[in-house]
């Protein structure tokens, strides 16, 4: 392991500007013949070999180059974050194998104007393809300046408002998780349903298709709470809630909790604390519900959540903190399949026609680290979703995703 180590240490100090290319692939070899898989961060901006970074920087002939906007100076979790989705599309870049793709990385800093300034970059390099930005302010920035050279722009914002017109939005978007639970729980003669949700601009975008997805299915929504996301913050809404719930004659049947984290623990327990009858009233929530250890919580078990199946995305977890040395955050998947999606639109197409809006909308889908997903014309996504239970073991699936999407509709 240490060799290995070594190996991609010294990569790194060769590889400049954020750039990967046919070198890396090099390396392969020696990685496979050691038994596992380990990658080390090739976006190192040492000045090591200087002098071969011409060569390394050119795509080969007839190659494809794209570019990942991401926050890599921005403070706190931001920086954080956009760390881990470069090192999940490192990943994807190996995994391809494709000597004649070159990724190039550029930071936004978490700002528009560091954005703007990043895709101009991108594109006077000869980027045919922009994955990123993460925030929706960046998206705004960078938009304008990929479509008027009709450059395409795969970004993570969940800000539904930024997509369209050669904008497609790869995040995980909340509507869906939310048609997806109603309609299991609907199904499952689940028609009362009570809601918690944070108040924020994400809780204001959930809250609304909570609505429409109860009402489309002829539910009836007996209370819907809004709550400071903080631990404190949710103790008198959870009381309101259960009061008005469990003690009148329309006593809900499901209790939908938009939440993750630290947050959604504090949740559980302060409806359990203050009346919260689990053998009559369903848990549900979204994807923000899947995290490792989420059933040893125990005011949550027995509860239902929408998301992509757990095994396919387990080996892709496994090899991430093989490579790097701890667990990937929910979203460095997207880099992953963003990438993986871009290499495959780009083999054996001549450059101008590899990201053309038909090919990237194509009906069929792809296979993702998350399941099945498809972008559409609008410039949204869909995914294929299965409902999971939490067991004080672990969540388990009781509702398999789809596995193929109908060609007629929209729907799967």
């Amino acid at each position: 392991m240490n060799s290995i180590r070594q190996l991609l240490e010294f990569f790194a100090k060769i590889s400049r500007r954020g750039t990967i290319t046919l070198l890396a692939f090099c390396l392969v070899g020696v990685i496979a013949g050691c038994g596992q898989s380990s990658f080390g961060d090739l976006f190192s901006s040492s000045d090591t070999t200087a002098q071969q970074t011409p060569q390394i920087n050119q795509p080969t002939p007839g190659g494809t180059r794209i570019a990942m906007l991401l926050p890599l100076t921005a403070s706190g979790k931001a920086g954080e974050i956009a760390r881990s989705l470069k090192e999940a599309g490192e990943l994807a870049l190996f995994d391809t194998k494709d000597p004649g793709f070159v990724l190039v990385s550029k930071d936004t800093k978490g700002t528009s104007a560091g954005a703007q300034a990043a895709v101009n970059q991108a594109l006077s390099e000869g980027a045919e393809l922009i994955i990123g930005p993460l925030f929706a302010g960046s998206v705004r920035a960078a938009a304008p300046v990929a479509q008027a050279r009709s450059v395409p722009l795969v970004a993570f914002s969940t800000d539904r408002n930024v997509a369209g017109n050669g904008v497609y939005l790869l995040s995980f978007l909340p509507t869906q998780d939310v048609e997806r639970i109603v309609d299991y729980a609907v199904k499952r003669r689940i028609t009362r349903f009570a809601a918690m949700i944070p108040r924020s601009a994400y809780g204001n975008v959930v809250a609304q298709a909570f609505k429409k997805a109860v009402a489309a299915r002829r539910g009836r929504l007996v209370s819907l709470e809004r709550y400071t996301r903080t631990e404190q913050g949710v103790e008198a809404p959870a009381k309101k809630l259960i009061a008005a719930t469990q003690t009148g004659k329309l006593k809900a049947q499901a209790i939908f909790i938009p939440e993750g984290g630290k947050i959604l623990r504090a949740i559980g327990t302060a409806l359990v604390k203050n009346g919260l009858d689990k053998k009559k009233v369903r848990l549900l929530g979204t994807g923000l519900w899947d995290e490792p250890n989420i059933g040893t919580a125990a005011a949550l078990t027995g509860g239902w959540f929408a998301a992509p199946t757990p095994s396919s995305k387990q080996n892709f977890v496994n090899r991430y903190r093989g490579a790097y040395g701890r667990q990937p955050p929910r979203i460095a998947s997207l880099a992953y399949d963003a990438i993986s999606l871009s290499v495959a639109l780009s083999r054996n197409t001549p450059q101008g026609q590899r990201f053309l809006p038909d090919r990237i909308t194509n009906k069929d889908g792809f296979a993702g680290v998350d399941g099945l997903f498809r972008l559409t014309p609008e410039g949204l996504n869909q995914r294929g979703l299965a409902i999971l239970e939490v067991t004080p073991t672990q969540a388990k699936v009781i509702d398999q995703a789809p596995t193929v999407f109908d060609q007629k509709s929209a729907a799967f």
